[in-house]
């Protein structure tokens, strides 16, 4: 498994846009840094994991997702690998790990220049470790997140033209979903609310906001009986996610070699 791993990375190290993608966690803080003047730690995380990781990390691991799982069909390299033999399922599942490393590399990465811009801003690094623990748990929610999208674009098997504009739309869709209270003031239950990735994992950021100003407190206190639990956010997401995972690895068992 670690060798299919190994391969997997050596595609996107061949693959410059994949480099140049991943340097985009550096570009939004860098700008907010550059806007505004009276900053602190916890705003710079909150563009960071919000900004980064709802805006652009979501498509980014959806493209990236369709390249490894269409490039072999792409270079008619996929007989070799199963001659030798590596079962589809294992082969899916180390393309699932290193999408998990990217997006956590991606938001670690965007931790590390946050400190570094507050740092030298002069601003006192208070909360440092709750952060980065909200930063790994970030990335390891957007990788879940994700695998819906990355279930469809995989079931369609079509181009990476459609893979984008599925990729875009999904991350449109899921960025309003957050800020309309008929999805994020529900209560936990079966209902789709519970099950929609991204505003139940702002139900869960939400509460770690620093809540300085009125209108911070007003929206804070309306919004604080709707919070959910670290355990509760980790369990939704990560046992949706190994449900697509599985019939991901169906979908890519059934398609010809």
């Amino acid at each position: 498994m670690l060798r299919l791993i190994t391969c997997e990375f050596w595609k996107i190290k061949r693959r410059k846009l994949f480099q140049a993608a991943f340097l985009t966690t550096f570009i939004v803080p860098l700008l907010y840094a550059m806007i505004l003047s009276d900053t602190d730690l916890d705003v710079m995380m909150s563009v960071v994991r919000e900004e980064n990781g709802f805006l652009i990390l979501i498509p980014l691991s959806v493209i990236l997702a369709a390249n490894l799982f269409f490039e072999e069909h792409d270079h008619d390299t996929l007989k070799n690998l199963m001659c030798i033999p590596v079962s589809k399922n294992r082969l899916a599942l180390a393309k699932f790990v290193v999408i998990l490393l990217f997006d956590v590399g991606y938001m670690l990465a965007g931790y590390g220049i946050a400190i570094l811009l507050t740092a030298v801003a002069g601003v006192p690094l208070t909360g440092w470790g709750l952060q980065l623990f909200l930063t790994l748990g970030t990335g390891v929610l957007l990788w879940a997140a994700a695998m819906p999208c990355i279930f469809l674009v995989v079931w369609c098997n079509k181009s990476y033209i459609i893979s984008v504009i599925i990729a875009f739309a999904y991350t449109v869709l899921n960025y309003i979903l957050h800020i309309n209270d008929r999805f994020i003031m529900v209560p936990l239950g079966l209902n789709a609310a519970t099950f929609l990735p991204v505003p139940v994992i702002f139900r869960w950021i939400y509460q770690f906001h620093s809540i300085d100003g009125e209108i911070m407190r007003e929206f804070y206190h309306r919004f604080s009986p709707y919070f959910i639990s670290t355990p509760a956010v980790f369990g939704i997401l990560i046992g949706e996610a190994a449900v697509f995972m599985l019939l991901m690895m169906k979908v890519y068992q059934k398609q010809n070699v």
